[in-house]
C-alpha cells in the first residue's frame, strides 16, 4: 500500500522516473521499499541512485537476517532499561511480535550496487548531507541549499495538528541500539544536538521536513532549545526528584532506568522511548564513575547504583561543549 500511494503520488505530479532517493535511515517505515521506489518509471533491474550511510545498508542489501538481528536487540535494549526480563522471553515471542511483524512486511532487498554512500562523500549535486546519529546510528540530514529546507529523518519529530498551533510540539526520538549500545546513542545524540545548533545559526534554512507530522520547522534553533531542555531536565529530574525522593529509601539503593518514568512528566506519553534517553544518560555518568552498573546474567536488566553525586552542570556543561567541526558531505568530495 506505501508503494503504491508513493508511486501514485509521484504521477499525480508528472514526475516520470527518480534521478535519486535519498535514505535517512535504514529503518523499515524509512527505507524499507527504496529499491522499489528508486525503480520508478525505469526498466525492469534499473534504478536512481539510492544516497544512504554505511553504517547500516545491510538493512537493505540483507534485509531479513539484519531485521532478524535487530529483532534480538531491541528486545535485550527494553531488557536493560528494566521494561521487560530477557530470561522470559521466548524466540517465539519476540519473532511474532505485532511490531515486528508489521516492520518486517516494508523491507524489500537491495543490491549494493544501487546504493551510494554519503558518508564516503557521494552525494547529489546541491545537497548537503550533515550525520546525526543518535536515533540511530546512520541518521543523516539532508539540505537542500537552493530550497532551503532540511529532510531530517527521525532526528526531529513534531506532534500536533496544523490548525491547531496550542497542540504543535517537539518529540526527542527513542535511542535504538545498533551499533551504538550502552552510553553510546546517549552521547552521539548530545553530539547531534551541537552539531545542529552549529548548522542552523550559519545555514539559511527556510524549513525542515520532519517525517512524523503533519507541518514544517520554520524556526529549526526552537527544536534545538527543546532539546537542550529536555535532557537537562531529566538530568534535573534525576538530581532533584529521584534521588531526593526519601521514600525509595537510601540513596545507594540499586535501580533501572524505568523507574526514573514516574519522575518525568513526558514519559506518560513516551513509556519505552523515555528509559532510552534515561538510560543512555545513566550510562555516560558510570561511564565517568559517578554510577556503578551491573547487569544480571539471567534477566539482563540493568541496575545502577549511586557511588558519588555527579556535577550539577554535568549535562549543561556536555551540551555546551564545543563538537568541533561539523560533519558536511557534499558532491565532489574526496573520500579522505
Amino acid at each position: 500500500e506505501i508503494i503504491e500511494a508513493t508511486q501514485g503520488l509521484l504521477a499525480e505530479r508528472g514526475v516520470k522516473k527518480l534521478d535519486a532517493l535519498l535514505v535517512t535511515h535504514c529503518h523499515g517505515d524509512h527505507a524499507g521499499s527504496a529499491g522499489v521506489i528508486a525503480g520508478f518509471g525505469r526498466e525492469a533491474e534499473d534504478r536512481a541512485p539510492i544516497y544512504l550511510h554505511s553504517a547500516a545498508f545491510r538493512s537493505l542489501t540483507h534485509p531479513t537476517p539484519s531485521f532478524l538481528h535487530e529483532t534480538y536487540e531491541i528486545f535485550l535494549s527494553r531488557c536493560h532499561w528494566g521494561l521487560r526480563e530477557y530470561n522470559t522471553l521466548s524466540d517465539q515471542e519476540m519473532i511474532e511480535n505485532a511490531l515486528r511483524k508489521r516492520f518486517r512486511g516494508y523491507f524489500t532487498r537491495t543490491p549494493k550496487r544501487a546504493l551510494r554512500f554519503v558518508d564516503h562523500g557521494e552525494v547529489p549535486d546541491g545537497i548537503l548531507a550533515v550525520p546525526t546519529p543518535g536515533h540511530s546510528q546512520d541518521c543523516v540530514l539532508y539540505f537542500d541549499s537552493a530550497l532551503g529546507v532540511a529532510v531530517p529523518g527521525d532526528t526531529i519529530i513534531c506532534t500536533g495538528r496544523p490548525e491547531a498551533p496550542e497542540s504543535w510540539d517537539f518529540v526527542i526520538p527513542i535511542f535504538t541500539v545498533g551499533g551504538q549500545s550502552y552510553s553510546m546513542a546517549y552521547e552521539r545524540y548530545l553530539r547531534t544536538i551541537r552539531h545542529l545548533r552549529v548548522f542552523f545559526s550559519r545555514h539559511r534554512v527556510r524549513a525542515v521536513l520532519p517525517p512524523h507530522g503533519r507541518f514544517a520547522v520554520t524556526e529549526p534553533l526552537a527544536w534545538v532549545q527543546f532539546a537542550e531542555r529536555y535532557f537537562e531536565g531529566i538530568y534535573r529530574a534525576f538530581l532533584d526528584d529521584f534521588l531526593a525522593d526519601k521514600s525509595r529509601g537510601s540513596r545507594e539503593e540499586p535501580f533501572r532506568a524505568c523507574d526514573l518514568n514516574p519522575y518525568i512528566p513526558s514519559a506518560g506519553a513516551h513509556p519505552v522511548s523515555t528509559p532510552s534517553h534515561v538510560f543512555g544518560m545513566l550510562c555516560t555518568l558510570a561511564d565517568e564513575g559517578y554510577l556503578e552498573l551491573d547487569e544480571d546474567m539471567h534477566t539482563r536488566q540493568i541496575h545502577f547504583r549511586l557511588l558519588e553525586m555527579p556535577p550539577e552542570s554535568y549535562v549543561r556543561d556536555l551540551l555546551q561543549t564545543d563538537p568541533g567541526p561539523v560533519p558536511l558531505f557534499h558532491a565532489g568530495m574526496s573520500p579522505t
